[in-house]
């Protein structure tokens, strides 16, 4: 059915790939995140990915295909479907010579207010993202994180310091514009972020309270800038800060020294080990592979009865 090599995943028998990690002739993207794109000669993806693609690298030459609509193509019917990620990720369901594959790329079962829901299909062969795929990622409840993320926000203000949000240009920042602009928070923001805002707004989703930040006082604003610019406010605003960062690896003790943040949030765009597990029943596969995460998952998944193995370079893979 596919096979592996060092550019990725390719399904045998046609011309496409799934997120190729090297540049190939045709390559399916489940997301814009930068780990997932590169210069292919052309990519299949839903049509926000696609904006989003281009303002990350060039005008590409894509196959558009909107959630749950069969495209055929070499052979295979294949369709894309919510992965909950990001505004525009998607999942891939394959159907060749009777057989079922679903490559999930990033996935979140939970409560987005910038992503669609996750849908699940039944499969044959499952592909599947494990990064939180240890038993001490369990997430809390949505409620609870949003309210962490508010009492840290209101604790600087009430000390006149600058509350600042680490979080990635592309779909985490704009997670946290949503849910604090909606709280009525007034926000600024890095022009990384601004730019991935104007995307979202073209695709029908509204944000409140924000501007690009121009050098204005912070202490009664929410700055959110990406983690790897955390100094860059530093070198233009005077002030007394604070830094979360809001991540699924907040649920690691260690998470915010590594992000030379004051305090770590555990918002994810990830699904965790629960809802991981929860995933891979639903799809009742015969076979699942792990790919971007803890290879140890496997053994989680083989516990629970199922035939169950880490994806690497190897020959080609079929069901039987």
């Amino acid at each position: 059915m596919f096979e592996i090599d060092e550019k990725g995943i390719r399904i045998l028998g046609t011309s496409f790939w799934l997120d190729a990690e090297r540049v190939v002739p045709l390559s399916f993207v489940s997301h814009a995140h930068a780990d997932h794109i590169r210069n292919h000669k052309q990519i299949i993806a839903t049509p926000e990915t696609i904006s989003m693609f281009e303002l990350r690298r060039k005008k590409v030459d894509a196959i558009p295909l909107e959630y749950n609509t069969p495209y055929k193509m070499d052979g295979a019917t294949i369709e894309l479907f919510p992965s909950g990620h990001i505004l525009g990720s998607a999942q891939i369901l394959i159907e060749k010579d009777g057989v079922r594959l679903v490559y999930t790329g990033d996935l979140n079962l939970r409560t987005s207010a910038t992503a669609a829901p996750a849908e699940i299909r039944e499969a044959d062969i499952l592909i599947i993202e494990s990064t939180f795929g240890r038993p001490e990622f369990v997430f809390p409840k949505r409620y609870l994180v949003i309210e962490q993320l508010v009492k840290f926000i209101d604790k600087c203000f009430a000390r006149g310091i600058a509350p600042v949000i680490l979080g990635y240009s592309l779909g985490k920042s704009q997670e946290v514009i949503k849910i604090l602009g909606d709280l009525d928070y007034q926000i600024s923001v890095h022009s990384s972020i601004y730019k991935m805002l104007k995307i979202y707004e073209q695709y029908g989703i509204s944000f409140k309270n924000y501007k690009l930040y121009e050098g204005e006082d912070l202490r009664k604003r929410v700055m959110v800038i990406p983690p790897h610019i955390k100094n860059w406010l530093g070198k233009r605003y005077r002030g007394e800060i604070c830094k979360a960062v809001v991540t699924g690896w907040a649920m690691d003790p260690r998470a915010k020294f590594r992000y030379r943040a004051h305090t770590a949030i555990p918002l994810s765009d990830h699904a965790g080990y629960d809802d991981l597990i929860k995933y891979v029943k639903q799809v009742s596969p015969q076979k699942v592979f792990i790919t971007h995460g803890f290879s140890d998952f496997t053994h989680c998944l083989i516990r629970e009865g199922f035939n169950a193995a880490p994806l690497r370079p190897s020959s080609q893979i079929s069901l039987f």
